[in-house]
């Protein structure tokens, strides 16, 4: 049997083991898949885990972090470019890094529809989901700002994104706000400035949050289901070595997830 996992903290609610093992049981493969909850990444806790598994996913707040560590990784190229994993193989003696974010994003706006093409775009946080997504759009024709409490030179302040907002056309959070934990927290915005915003994502999943609630009732919405099913495929793609077309089964998968809050 194969063994696969994901890692995070506090990983309070996660759908990726009900698609990996839909996923390894639709292929007739020998394989599990379940969470481990990690609160302190180091070198020895992913070296022993690794060694009992052949693959492993990663979330927050753990996608940059890893790479920090001193581990021998053998790194993607978007890995590289991006500063960020979220999927790990394990080969004979290699340990791999993936990241497969950027292209599921951008294969859930090709599942809904959305055209990127001179869209102005504002992206909340500056963890490793937005560098996948932002990487993502830089092969588009946009205009992207990064939002962040500690404004950088790849980063744009929370003053600076409500000057911006009637302007933008998209709105991605990638910040935990909504988490169970965060559920009453709030961003330093306006959301009714956002006069002509077309599409608002969450990339969270099973969020509660007030601060969001103008966004979602008033305009195009979606929270993160749908991309993590795009990653999800392509993650298991680089585990097993097949080749599953992701929009081929993305409707089968989100009926299963449907299922669940039934």
């Amino acid at each position: 049997m194969s063994n696969y996992g994901i890692i995070g903290w506090p990983l309070e609610k996660t759908y990726s083991p009900i698609i990996q093992n839909y996923l390894f049981n639709m292929n007739n493969l020998d394989s599990k898949y379940e969470p481990f909850k990690i609160e302190n990444l180091t070198a020895e806790s992913v070296v022993t885990l690794i060694t009992d598994l052949d693959g492993f996913n990663i979330t927050i707040p753990h996608k940059e972090k890893i790479l920090n560590l001193d581990i021998d990784f053998t790194i993607d190229e978007h890995v590289q470019k991006i500063g960020s994993t979220n999927t790990v193989k394990r080969t004979d003696d290699k340990i791999q890094l993936f990241n497969t974010d950027f292209e599921g994003f951008i294969l859930f706006l090709k599942k809904i529809g959305y055209d990127l093409n001179k869209k102005n775009i504002l992206i909340l946080g500056s963890g490793g989901s937005s560098k996948a997504i932002k990487y993502a759009l830089s092969t588009h024709k946009t205009k992207t700002y990064v939002v962040s409490r500690n404004q950088t030179d790849e980063t744009i302040s929370y003053l600076n994104a409500k000057e911006l907002a009637p302007e933008i056309d998209l709105v991605i959070n990638t910040t935990p706000v909504g988490m169970s934990h965060l559920s009453s927290a709030s961003l330093d915005l306006d959301t009714n400035q956002f006069t002509n915003l077309e599409l608002f994502l969450n990339i969270g999943y099973g969020y509660q949050s007030s601060f969001f609630e103008k966004f979602i009732s008033e305009f195009e919405s979606y929270d993160g289901i749908g991309m993590l099913i795009c990653q999800a495929v392509l993650s298991f793609n680089i585990w097993t070595n097949l080749n599953l077309q992701v929009l081929d089964i993305y409707d089968e998968l989100y009926k299963l997830l449907e299922s669940q809050n039934d």
